[in-house]
């Protein structure tokens, strides 16, 4: 069970962002809080396994900074900042303190979701700072050829495990790559991505070569 503390100074959003997380089987919101200042006993307290903070909370405090904190406290903690700003040096300042991911509000349910799971998982998720996901002529051409690789095979494998095999790299890096996919394109759900790139014929996978 991965249990997670929420901190947001609007206690409808709060509420509501905890009924969506604890209707999910793996999660349990365990703590909740206005202040970002709280957030540093809470994790002290209950031991969570990720914090779901807002940028700017009650009393002028900032999420980002005490992120921070509990990174270099805490570091085994997961967080995901979370702001409506649409703000790159929000982005900057939380890529500077370890922030292992960072969502917008006007993102879906499954979205959320998807994007709290993929960070316990280790993959880190970050906005596209440099395209727009609807600029689909973006989307291919911002990979690196390693990334690229790695998104074709996943496109006929289907299967993480898989194509850190065919392509003779650790778990650990194919995260790595998966994570700068994820920065890069805008997505958080590879098989999402995978299946945006084949039905818009970014991709065209040659199935044969799957099972060699």
């Amino acid at each position: 069970m991965v249990k997670i503390i929420v901190i947001d100074d609007h206690k409808m959003l709060r509420d509501m962002i905890s009924e969506s997380l604890n209707q999910e089987n793996d999660f349990v919101v365990v703590g909740t809080a206005s202040d970002a200042k709280d957030s540093v006993d809470l994790c002290q307290k209950l031991e969570p396994d990720l914090v779901l903070m807002d940028v700017c909370t009650e009393n002028n405090s900032n999420g980002i900074s005490y992120a921070g904190v509990i990174k270099n406290r805490f570091p085994e903690i997961k967080i995901v900042i979370m702001t409506g700003v649409l703000d790159i040096n929000f982005i900057k300042e939380a890529k500077k303190v370890n922030v292992d991911s960072f969502i917008y509000k006007n993102i879906s349910k499954d979205s959320l979701i998807s994007a709290i799971k993929n960070t316990i998982e280790g993959y880190s998720i970050y906005p596209d700072t440099k395209a727009n996901k609807s600029t689909e002529k973006n989307i291919i051409s911002n990979l690196t050829d390693k990334e690229l690789e790695v998104l074709t095979l996943y496109c006929k494998l289907l299967d993480r495990e898989k194509v850190a095999e065919k392509l003779q790299i650790s778990s650990r890096t194919l995260k790595s790559h998966i994570s700068s996919i994820y920065q890069k394109t805008g997505f958080d759900n590879l098989s999402k991505l995978a299946i945006y790139c084949v039905s818009n014929s970014f991709i065209v996978p040659n199935l044969e070569d799957a099972d060699e």
